[in-house]
């Protein structure tokens, strides 16, 4: 690590730091206003309200970092610039691609900090505060939750399930389709039950009635078991009311492969798996997005808003692109990276053009 990457790293840690704290306090001053009528309401304590904000902090540093590194880095550039430290480095023959260079390997490891911190505490956090919440304060433990409307598939069966208490591994208005040995879509059988309980070993059906649609055939049982092994349990992670972000990365692999071989529609699951990787490449586009308006602009009192809103612009156009993949009207790689690939694009395409800092 040379000299200048050393200062640039230095100077950045003191003012990122500082950034951090003031918007963690206003995000958290925000949110408790917020909460405060269900905090009161429910009767929560204070101990309890204080885990639930020292819970969320990591996931909330997670979401405002790449934000708040663009801040840091404009007033450092700013102030460097003001005080002609970046015309000094030229006379000195250090050309504004070095300083650039320094700043993007800076940006790189803050990226990868970004998401071993997101996946390691934010989303530990975030699951605990999350905890607090539904079962402190909205009484929604997870024992009590139901589901309802919920379609996979497993073999050659489609099950849709009414309703359905996952943790209990009960549920009504079970209808299962099961198709023929030959893929043609034809179905052999439907399967109807009142009531369902699933286990390792198999589900038991109650109030069963049979339909086999070749021979017009109806036949009714009390009972009746069927060997299906999906984890009913499972459904409590792809909850649609489920905050995708606070599943790990590995995790919500493993949930897409499940449900890809079940012929579930992952499109969703696959955008917020991709949206996590750009999220954390977002540092390096924020630390562009400032090199290039303080290439452009010699006015502090310039940089820092408009910086501001080309951050406004890129989450709304990464929530835009998010909201398309997850509907499916785009891929979930291009709806995830379409805001990354486009300031990247514009941002890194003006510092090609080795523009000097000074001439803003």
């Amino acid at each position: 690590m040379n000299l200048l990457t050393r200062y640039i790293l230095r100077q950045n840690l003191f003012l990122l730091l500082l950034v951090c704290g003031i918007g963690l306090g206003i995000y958290v001053f925000i949110d408790l206003f917020d909460r405060l009528d269900n905090f009161l309401e429910a009767g929560v304590g204070l101990s309890s309200v204080g885990a639930y904000f020292l819970y969320r902090t990591p996931f909330i540093l997670a979401q405002i970092f790449p934000a708040v590194f663009l801040i840091a880095l404009m007033v450092q550039m700013g102030l460097m610039l003001r005080s002609r430290e970046l015309l000094a480095l030229e006379a000195c023959s250090v050309s504004p691609g070095a300083v650039a260079k320094s700043v993007i390997w800076y940006a790189l490891a803050l990226c990868v900090a970004q998401l071993f911190f997101s996946e390691a505490l934010g989303v530990s956090g975030h699951r605990a505060a999350e905890r607090i919440w539904n079962e402190e304060v909205r009484d929604r433990q997870i024992e009590k939750r139901q589901l309802s409307d919920l379609w996979f598939r497993e073999g050659n069966r489609i099950v849709h399930m009414g309703s359905v208490t996952p943790a209990a591994g009960r549920g009504l208005e079970l209808t299962v389709h099961v198709l023929e040995d030959d893929d043609a879509g034809s179905i052999r059988e439907i399967i109807r039950a009142q009531e369902f309980t699933s286990a390792p070993e198999g589900w038991l059906l109650s109030g069963v009635t049979r339909t086999l649609p070749a021979t017009f055939e109806v036949q009714k049982a009390a009972q009746m078991e069927l060997d299906l092994r999906t984890d009913v349990s499972s459904f409590l992670i792809v909850d649609p009311k489920t905050r995708l972000e606070s599943l790990p990365l590995l995790q919500l692999g493993a949930e897409i492969k499940r449900l890809r071989d079940s012929g579930s529609n992952i499109e969703r699951l696959q955008t917020a798996w991709h949206m996590k990787l750009a999220y954390a490449g977002s540092v390096l586009v924020m630390a562009l997005i400032a090199l290039a308006v303080v290439s452009f602009f010699g006015s502090l009192f310039v940089i820092i808003p408009l910086g501001l809103v080309a951050t406004f612009c890129y989450y709304g156009l990464f929530v835009l692109c998010a909201s398309a993949g997850e509907k499916g009207l785009v891929p979930p790689v291009l709806a995830a990276w379409a805001a990354n690939a486009f300031f990247t694009a514009v941002a890194g395409g003006w510092l090609l053009r080795g523009r000097s800092f000074h001439l803003g």
